[in-house]
C-alpha cells in the first residue's frame, strides 16, 4: 500500500519583546596605533633628491644607500622654474615644477646613486629634481592573535588598526575580509603566505601589504607586536611591538564596523509552540497575503500543481479557492504573495517550472469575486519578494540559466502601465568570482546609515553580510537553512555520455526582517543534519527550528532557537501584527527528509519527498 504525504500546519503567534540590552563604553588611546602607523610610514617616506651629474643618458643623484631607494625604482624628473610667492603675504609657496618624464635608478651607492631617462629624448641637466610618485599602498589586515590571558576584543583591535590606516593619506585597507578568505580556504598565518596560496590571493584582490598583529603580555606588560609582509611574495617588511595598556577589552561596546562578525551570544526565552493541522498532500511552499483588499490576511499554499488558498477560522485554516495547472507537466517552485501593482490586493506569483525552462505567472483576485486571473503570464524568471522592516514588497526576479539554475543580474519588477516588467538591477556588490542568486538573499539597511547591505545564506549556509562595497561585515559560525532539496532547472543530463551541462545548486529558505518598537529581528531557518550531505542530490536533515537574531548598528546577537523538531524546515513566513506589535510566524516543517533521486527523470526543482510534512508558528510565553 502506497504511503500517504501530509503536511501539518502549526499556527504559532510570535510576539517579538522590545527588550534593551545594556550599553558599555570605553575609552581608547590612539597612541599605541599612532606608532604603529609611524613606522610603517616611515618604511615608505616620500623620496625627494637632485640631479648631480649628467653624462649622455645617465644621471647621477644624490640619492644613497639607507634611503628608501633600490635598483628598478622609478621616479618623477622634474624641472625646476621661478619661485612663487604669496600676492598677499608676500610669503614663498614654492617653485614653478615642469614634468619631464621617468628615470630609471640603475644602482645605489654608498654616497649617489646612478639612473637613468626611460624616455631618451628628454635632456635632463644638473640641478632638476627627482621625486617618488604619490605612492597608495592597499593593506590587508588579519585578525589579531590574541596569546594572553586578558580579554581583549579582537575584532575592535582589528577595526581600529584598519580605521588608523585608512585615515593615512597614502594608505587604504581593501574591503577585502582576509582573515575570511584564511577560515575559507582553511589556512593559518604561516600557510597563507606561501606562494602559491599568495597567487591565489593576488587573483582575488591587489593589494601591496599584510598586516599581521599579535597580542601578547611580557612581564606583566600588554604587548601589541606586528609582522608586515608583501602581499605578493610574502617577504617580511617589518617586524615590531609596543607596549601598550590601551588594546579595547572583551566586553566593550562594539561600536561602527568591525569585521567580520562570526558569532552572535546572548540568548532570550520568550516562544513557545501553540497549534497545528495536517493536510493530505504534500506542500512546496506558501506565503501570506491581503488579496481581497478587506484588511485580512489568506493563506497560499502550493504543492507541485495547485494554488490553494485558505482563510483562518476559529484557529483553523479552510480552504476558499484553489487553481489547477497540468499535473505532470507544471511543477509549482515557489510562491511570493504581494501588493506589486499598487492596487491594495496583494498578488500571487508562483515560480513554475516546465522542463528545463520556466513558465512562472501571476494571479490575482478579481474584485467583487471568488476567482482569479492570470495577471501575467508565461513568465521565464524567478520570482522572490522582499520586504525587510516592513517596506513596501520588493519583487525581485532572475533569469534561470543553462549551465546552472540561476543567470544574470538579479532585477527588479516594475509595474506601469498596466504591465508589470523586469526594471533596475538590484545594487549588489561587484564582488570578483562571486554571483549572486535571489534564492537566500535579501537587503536592507543593518546600520542606520541609509546604505542598504547585502544578506545572504552562502553556498555552505553561513550567514552573510556585506556592505555595498563588498566587505564582510558577518559570517555566522552557525549553519542555518541547509535544505535537503535542489534547484536544477536548465541542468540537462546528456544520455549518451552521462555528461551534465551544470550543476544543481541547493535550495536557500527565505530571511525575513521584523521590527518590534524599537527593536529589530531576523528570523531564518536551522536546519541540523545528519552525516556531511556531501553527496549531490542526497542530504539528511535530522531536525530543523527556527532563530531569531536581534538586530542591531554592530550586527546581530542570538535571541531565541526554538526546540527541536523532527524533519527538515522548508518554509516560514513572518507576518507582522498591527500597530508594530509583534509578529506571527508560520513554520511549514518536512518530518521526514528522504530524498528519492531515482524518480527525478526529469529535471526538477525539489526531488520527490516522502514522509509527513507540518508546520509550526509561535506565540509568546510570559
Amino acid at each position: 500500500m502506497q504511503k500517504q504525504n501530509f503536511l501539518k500546519t502549526f499556527l504559532i503567534a510570535i510576539i517579538l519583546l522590545a527588550a534593551t540590552t545594556p550599553r558599555l563604553t570605553f575609552a581608547q588611546s590612539d597612541a599605541t596605533l599612532d606608532r604603529i602607523v609611524s613606522q610603517i610610514e616611515a618604511l615608505y617616506p616620500p623620496l625627494e633628491g637632485y640631479v648631480i651629474a649628467v653624462e649622455g643618458s645617465g644621471l647621477t643623484l644624490d640619492l644613497k644607500r639607507g634611503m628608501a631607494v633600490k635598483k628598478g625604482d622609478r621616479l618623477n624628473l622634474i624641472r625646476y622654474g621661478m619661485e612663487l610667492f604669496h600676492p598677499v603675504t608676500k610669503k614663498k609657496v614654492g617653485r614653478k615644477e615642469t614634468d619631464l618624464g621617468e628615470i630609471e635608478i640603475l644602482e645605489v651607492r654608498k654616497d649617489f646613486s646612478y639612473a637613468r631617462a626611460t624616455n631618451p629624448t628628454v635632456l635632463a641637466k644638473k640641478g632638476d629634481g627627482v621625486r617618488s610618485p604619490f605612492q597608495k599602498l592597499t593593506f590587508l589586515v588579519a585578525p589579531p592573535t590574541i596569546k594572553t590571558r586578558k580579554k581583549i576584543d579582537a575584532d575592535r583591535l582589528r577595526f581600529n588598526l584598519e580605521k588608523k590606516l585608512n585615515q593615512h593619506p597614502r594608505f587604504e585597507v581593501s574591503a577585502f575580509d582576509f582573515g575570511l578568505w584564511m577560515v575559507d580556504e582553511k589556512l593559518n598565518e604561516t600557510s597563507a603566505l606561501k606562494s602559491t596560496n599568495l597567487k591565489r590571493l593576488n587573483r582575488k584582490v591587489n593589494a601591496d601589504l599584510i598586516l599581521l598583529p599579535n597580542v601578547r603580555t611580557i612581564k606583566g606588560k600588554m604587548v601589541l607586536s606586528y609582522k608586515l609582509v608583501s602581499a605578493k611574495d610574502g617577504s617580511l617588511q617589518k617586524q615590531a611591538q609596543v607596549l601598550s595598556d590601551d588594546l579595547p577589552a572583551a566586553e566593550a561596546r562594539r561600536e561602527g564596523r568591525r569585521g567580520p562578525q562570526t558569532s552572535f551570544n546572548a540568548k532570550e526565552k520568550h516562544f513557545k509552540f501553540i497549534d497545528k493541522e495536517e493536510f493530505p498532500y504534500e506542500v512546496v511552499d506558501f506565503d501570506v497575503g491581503d488579496l481581497d483588499g478587506d484588511g485580512k490576511n489568506e493563506y497560499v499554499l502550493i504543492d507541485r500543481y495547485r494554488v490553494m488558498v485558505y482563510k483562518l477560522k476559529k484557529g483553523k485554516l479552510k480552504k476558499i479557492g484553489q487553481m489547477r495547472a497540468k499535473k505532470g507537466f507544471d511543477h509549482f517552485l515557489g510562491v511570493d504573495v504581494g501588493d506589486i501593482n499598487g492596487n491594495g490586493r496583494d498578488e500571487i506569483f508562483v515560480t513554475n517550472q516546465k522542463g528545463i525552462k520556466l513558465e512562472s505567472f501571476a494571479l490575482e483576485r478579481q474584485r467583487g469575486k471568488k476567482g482569479f486571473k492570470h495577471v501575467w503570464k508565461d513568465v521565464n524568471l524567478y520570482f522572490r519578494i522582499i520586504r525587510p522592516f516592513g517596506e513596501k514588497p520588493t519583487l525581485l526576479t532572475q533569469s534561470p540559466g543553462i549551465e546552472a539554475p540561476f543567470m544574470g543580474p538579479i532585477k527588479k519588477v516594475v509595474f506601469k502601465n498596466r504591465r508589470y516588467f523586469q526594471g533596475p538591477e538590484l545594487n549588489t556588490p561587484d564582488i570578483h568570482g562571486t554571483h549572486f542568486i535571489l534564492n537566500g538573499l535579501t537587503q536592507t539597511d543593518l546600520s542606520g546609515n541609509k546604505i542598504k547591505d547585502t544578506i545572504i545564506l552562502d553556498d555552505q549556509y553561513h550567514l552573510r553580510v556585506y556592505s555595498p562595497k563588498g566587505k564582510v561585515i558577518v559570517k555566522s559560525d552557525e549553519y542555518y537553512g541547509r535544505d535537503p532539496r535542489l534547484i536544477d532547472v536548465g541542468v540537462v543530463d546528456d544520455i549518451g555520455t552521462g555528461d551534465t551541462l551544470g550543476k544543481p545548486v541547493r535550495y536557500k529558505s527565505r530571511l525575513q526582517f521584523v521590527k518590534n518598537g524599537s527593536r529589530r529581528y531576523l528570523v531564518l531557518p536551522k536546519n541540523y543534519t545528519a552525516g556531511s550531505g556531501l553527496l549531490s542530490r542526497l542530504v539528511i536533515v535530522s531536525n530543523s527550528g527556527l532563530a531569531i537574531l536581534g538586530v542591531n548598528r554592530e550586527g546581530f546577537e542570538k535571541i531565541f532557537d526554538s526546540s527541536k523538531q523532527k524533519g527538515y524546515l522548508g518554509a516560514f513566513r513572518v507576518v507582522p501584527r498591527k500597530g508594530n506589535a509583534g509578529a506571527d510566524v508560520h513554520i511549514l516543517r518536512t518530518e521526514k527528509s528522504i530524498v528519492n533521486s531515482a524518480a527525478s527523470k526529469v529535471p526538477a526543482l525539489f526531488p520527490p519527498i516522502s514522509g509527513k510534512q507540518s508546520e509550526n508558528p509561535l506565540s509568546v510565553g510570559q
